[in-house]
């Protein structure tokens, strides 16, 4: 998934994305709110080329971004 401005995505929420739409496969890691297994969103970058990895738990409506370097 490209992006304008990858450090934006501290902005983005869950509801701002539209999730049928972006590549998603199984973690290991578990949800500090719900225990539940999240979700490695695809690598996100920018016109700049900084890329970003995302977790999303859908049951909690959580998603977060790690900057790749």
């Amino acid at each position: 998934m490209e992006i304008e401005d990858a450090s934006e995505l501290i902005y983005y929420t869950y509801y701002m994305l539209d999730w049928t739409k972006v590549k998603q496969s199984p973690s290991s890691t578990e949800c500090a709110t719900c225990g539940g297994k999240m979700k490695v969103v695809e690598e996100v970058k920018d016109k700049k080329g900084l890329r970003y990895e995302g977790r999303v738990c859908h049951h909690c409506k959580t998603v977060f971004w790690v900057k790749k370097d």
